[in-house]
């Protein structure tokens, strides 16, 4: 399905396109519509006629941001899920100057669920009773957008942050048939593991910097939570906040016994990366971890690793995470498990968030609400995340030569390369190559076989001594030169 011959470069946008994407893909709107409508005629080899194609649109994949842009939805603000819409409101978390989703996931649980009655674990003294958000049709997102008003005095649609997130129509809505579509875009699963992964790995690794349980974290569990452990103690004048030791945090000593596990980890080859490379004991770090290290970590050496150094009940949850991602990841995926993983990710969300501080909880952590359903919709992960298209894109970046002119030189490569692949779809299964490889293979049985990788010619002045040595080896062992030495 990704074989690169099958990926073809429809579009170069210089820069980054912003609000302004719609401008540059309407060529390409145009051609679907056109493809859509009227067809395009198209030659079967099989059958060796022509016939009328029509093309549609499937679905779009990219990353979060990329997804806000594409679909016309800001994956920013207090309504960041482009999924849920406005149904759920972020919480905005008045010391760590972002919005979470913390407690923003009891009301997808089943009526009578005993989380919902909770008021100690999440929210202190809250109780949810709010039904279950429903997921807008595409009729009904559309009828959405054809009642938007453009606000003359501020630009962009009126109620933009207080009743949606629109900031533009996508052009997709032209085509007829988009409302009616199920999956119009993924959110991509490669991005959003290896999101929640980083995350997680800073927090209970305790990285300066990138953990989520920093001091502002800690002040505004305070002020939403019931955590009394967890509280700091105002510090003396001149001194800094001190946080206290945490349930999810592994403790130092033990990070070392960690990371000196890791660095003996052997994978097979092809499997994984060599992560022991980048254990660095002084700084107590991992550097250089990709999305395919922390896809690896996180479903399969995250049990192993936390089992012992953190509380069972932490353990067992974290636990539960890997395995609902290694669930999701896999080759073959069985309705029936999926059914049963949309049934657990948001009973999965709300045991993250008894454990971990409301400052861990971002848009990331939230879409593994929706990661399931889409599954359900689109079929496996392995054929809608962004691996593969991350590889294309990066041969595509090879393919620049001329840093002063990069997309011309990026669309003249991939042109030259698209044109050699059609080219050689349509030789002959036996066809001979121009440049014939027999040609240059030696007649001689000294030297028959694989011979060395051909390279550049150098230029070697032989002593005498080493003429006369090579001229021997080779009348010695020559088998053609026998019937001469008698």
């Amino acid at each position: 399905m990704f074989d690169p011959k099958n990926v073809f470069l429809s579009l170069i946008i210089p820069g980054h396109p912003g609000n302004n994407m719609g401008v540059f893909m309407q060529p390409l709107w145009d051609e679907l519509l056109r493809a859509w409508e009227k067809g395009v005629r198209t030659y079967d080899r099989a059958s060796k006629r022509n016939f009328i194609m029509h093309v549609w649109y499937q679905y779009s994949l990219h990353d979060f941001l990329a997804y806000g842009i594409f679909s016309g939805w800001c994956v920013h603000g207090k309504f960041p899920c482009p999924t849920c819409k406005a149904t759920v409101m972020f919480t905005w978390l008045k010391k760590g100057g972002k919005y979470s989703s913390f407690d923003k996931h009891r009301q997808f649980l089943d009526d009578n669920h005993e989380f919902r009655r909770d008021t100690k674990h999440f929210t202190k003294g809250v109780e949810v009773t709010d039904p279950k958000p429903e997921i807008m049709s595409g009729a009904q997102i559309l009828a959405q957008l054809e009642a938007l008003e453009i606000d003359p005095d501020n630009g962009g649609f009126k109620g933009y942050g207080e009743t949606h997130m629109w900031t533009h129509v996508s052009g997709l809505h032209r085509l007829p048939y988009f409302k009616d579509l199920l999956l119009p875009h993924n959110i991509d699963v490669m991005h959003t593991e290896k999101n929640v992964a980083e995350a997680l790995w800073a927090t209970i690794m305790d990285i300066k910097g990138k953990s989520k349980d920093n001091v502002k974290a800690r002040l505004d569990v305070e002020e939403i939570c019931d955590r009394p452990k967890y509280v700091m103690k105002t510090p003396v004048e001149g001194k800094n906040w001190r946080r206290g030791p945490a349930d999810y945090i592994i403790k130092r000593s033990d990070r070392k016994k960690v990371l000196e596990w890791i660095k003996t980890l052997m994978f097979p080859d092809g499997y994984a990366a060599n992560l022991s490379r980048g254990v660095n004991l002084k700084t107590m770090k991992v550097l250089g971890m990709k999305s395919h290290d922390f896809h690896i970590w996180i479903e399969r050496l995250l049990p192993a690793m936390t089992r012992g150094y953190l509380p069972e009940p932490v353990w067992r949850v974290l636990a539960e995470l890997s395995y609902f991602f290694r669930q999701l990841c896999a080759r073959e995926i069985s309705r029936e498990v999926i059914l049963e993983l949309e049934h657990a990710a948001p009973q999965l969300i709300c045991k993250l968030e008894m454990i971990f501080p409301p400052g861990f909880f971002l848009p990331m952590q939230h879409l593994i609400l929706h990661l399931p359903r889409e599954a359900l919709l689109g079929g496996p992960v392995w054929a809608r995340w962004c691996y593969t298209i991350e590889r294309c894109l990066k041969t595509l970046r090879k393919k620049c030569k001329n840093k002063a002119k990069i997309e011309a030189s990026v669309a003249e490569a991939f042109r030259v390369e698209e044109v050699s692949n059609f080219t050689k779809a349509y030789y002959a299964e036996n066809t001979t190559p121009r440049y014939n490889e027999e040609w240059s293979l030696s007649t001689l049985s000294l030297f028959k076989g694989q011979l060395g990788r051909g390279s550049t010619a150098t230029c070697k002045t032989l002593q005498q001594h080493e003429f006369h040595t090579i001229m021997m080896y080779v009348l010695l062992n020559l088998d053609e030169v026998v019937p001469y030495r008698t």
